[in-house]
């Protein structure tokens, strides 16, 4: 009688069985975890500032600011290390216009700081280039910020001096390649000398990159100051990005958004939060799984992941606008608002037009809403105050234009679905809804009970600097030839004008919507 036991290959099949599921067990052994830590559209932000977008909250805390924002930054590196991921920091661009503290020497200043707050990767944004090309170019041959700019080239096609297309980074054996992409809108939104640079499509100057690169690296990272509208474009264009990290549109995306197979994410604005990103990737460099969060910055970070250069530069910063931005200048009897719904008029748009229209002289005046950048409560206002409700340095043009080119341009601003309409004084503009679309009908010079600009007749116009140069693609303004010009700024026009008093902002609605 034989013995009952099984054959030997048979045992050797279910040992080989019995094995599988512990080679299973672990399917994410082998992956290798990669943070990504975000920040953009600092704009300056060297203090904290009120977190008034927290609801039902008493009190309202303090949040953000650079000193913050680079130790909380430490503290999350180390955090990662510690749980054995790699990190990637990288910024979305708009570096230092927009505060007190950011304008000191045209931006140098704050630049310095932003450069030790430990950024692998940070890529131009618009507003870098507000005091001219010149200006910035040696605001980058004096600090050394790592500046990412791959769409951009100057006029005998070599890259900006100081910026480069791309940064390669290793990490844990993994290759990675930062690439800086810029909105190609800049040459209307910022100083007239970007119009004489070479700009490309995004897409197209990222594909030249990849190309450039080949399989010389494992993860591409766009680092884009192009908006989320343009981020998801990009997304289209090369649908097997894993990640692109953006800038310009001060978009709050807490967990990123999901364009295809592309997770999108940005970090809001005014170094209020920090972004980041967790990747794990397969052997291969190939990304399997991706989660975004935001990283709050309420609250001062233990001591030890503080950077003494940062808090040192940042606290003479501040030191140097307080004396004359904590000034009072006067009181405001209502609040400062702002809109951007379409067909109304804001507080402070009405505001900013009547003085402009007052210190002129002119017959109307006009404002871009994106020229007014916070909103102020009733009562006390101090220099700086003003400084972040008009940040920019523009100044009052008197423009003397034909009638049907004032009707032109209210036309434009209500009908182009790509303008984000003006504030003006000394009109009313009818118009009336086609098919849920605004139509202009008439422009009532001196109000709602006054009479229609004609075509022919001769109109004195008062506008920004900004606009008047064509800003925000207002050419029809650039090409004016009869102008006058006021330096003064138009926040230092709000300060003379409380030397006669309170002053109270209109809440009047300058619309007429025919239904």
């Amino acid at each position: 009688m034989k013995p009952s036991h099984p054959p030997l290959h048979a045992l050797w099949l279910l040992l080989l069985w019995l094995a599988m599921p512990l080679a299973r067990a672990n399917p994410q052994a082998e992956e290798r975890h990669l943070v990504v830590l975000h920040t953009n559209d600092i704009h300056g932000q060297v203090l904290p500032r009120p977190a008034i977008w927290l609801k039902d909250v008493n009190p309202i805390p303090d949040s953000g600011g650079l000193p913050r924002l680079t130790a909380k930054l430490n503290e999350l590196v180390a955090e990662a290390r510690a749980a054995g991921a790699s990190v990637v920091i990288c910024d979305g661009g708009d570096w230092f216009q927009g505060t007190p503290e950011g304008q000191i020497g045209r931006g140098r200043s704050f630049l310095g700081a932003l450069a030790r707050a430990g950024h692998d990767g940070a890529v131009v944004g618009n507003h870098e280039f507000d005091h001219g090309l010149d200006v910035f170019l040696q605001h980058l041959k004096e600090v050394p910020m790592p500046a990412l700019l791959a769409n951009v080239r100057m006029p005998d096609g070599s890259p900006l001096p100081g910026t480069r297309d791309w940064i390669l980074l290793e990490r844990d054996g993994l290759r990675i390649a930062l690439v800086g992409l810029l909105t190609t809108s800049t040459p209307s939104i910022t100083h007239r000398a970007t119009r004489d640079l070479l700009w490309t499509d995004p897409a197209e100057a990222l594909a030249r990159v990849r190309a450039d690169l080949g399989d010389t690296v494992d993860l591409v990272i766009p680092v884009t100051h192009i908006g989320i509208e343009d981020d998801r474009a990009l997304a289209r264009a090369h649908p097997d990005l894993p990640l692109i990290v953006g800038g310009h549109s001060h978009t709050f995306l807490r967990t990123g958004v999901r364009e295809g197979d592309t997770l999108i994410v940005q970090a809001g604005a005014k170094a209020s939060v920090i972004g980041r990103v967790d990747l794990w990737l397969d052997e291969g460099g190939h990304v399997v799984r991706s989660e975004a969060q935001h990283v709050d910055l309420y609250g001062e970070p233990a001591a030890e992941f503080r950077n003494a250069e940062v808090d040192a530069a940042c606290a003479a910063l501040s030191a140097e606008a307080a004396e004359r931005m904590d000034a009072v200048l006067g009181v405001f009897g209502g609040p400062l608002e702002s809109s951007r719904r379409e067909l109304t008029n804001s507080t402070s748009g009405n505001l900013i037009t009547d003085l402009m229209r007052e210190r002129s002289g002119a017959d109307v005046a006009i404002h871009n809403r994106g020229g007014t950048r916070t909103t102020l409560a009733a009562g006390v206002c101090t220099r700086r105050d003003l400084f972040m409700l008009l940040p920019f340095d523009n100044h009052i043009e008197m423009l003397t234009m034909k009638g049907a080119d004032v009707i032109e341009l209210f036309r434009t601003s209500i009908e182009e679905e790509r303008r984000s309409g003006v504030e003006f004084s000394g009109v009313t503009l009818e118009a009336r809804l086609v098919e849920g679309k605004p139509k202009l009908v008439r422009v009532l010079l001196g109000g709602a009970q006054g009479r229609a600009i004609q075509p022919d007749e001769t109109i004195r116009l008062a506008t920004n600097s900004y606009m008047a140069s064509g800003g925000d693609g207002w050419t029809l303004l650039a090409e004016q030839e009869v102008r006058e010009v006021d330096f003064t700024l138009l926040r230092d026009m709000v300060e003379i004008a409380f030397e006669s008093g309170p002053l109270m902002p209109s809440s009047e609605q300058r619309y007429s919507v025919i239904r």
